[in-house]
């Protein structure tokens, strides 16, 4: 009777060890896609900015400087 729990034992351990085997590749499956193409457009190369001599009558704000202390919030 004891050999047969033992069986028993090793039968159903080895079966959750292919169970385990089976939802862990279910999980690896599933991929997130980044795939942005859609929202940007396919030329991304960098544009530069125009000054304020190429449009008339405008006057820009000069660029902002970063502060020179560190991130203390009050």
């Amino acid at each position: 009777m004891s050999e047969d729990l033992r069986q028993k034992e090793r039968r159903l351990s080895k079966e959750l060890a292919q169970v385990r085997a089976l939802n862990a590749n279910k999980d690896t499956r599933v991929k997130k896609s980044k795939d942005m193409t859609m929202g940007f457009p396919a030329d991304n190369s960098h544009k530069a900015s125009p000054s304020s001599a190429d449009i008339p009558d405008v006057v820009t704000l000069p660029p902002k400087r970063r502060g020179k202390k560190e991130n203390i919030p009050f």
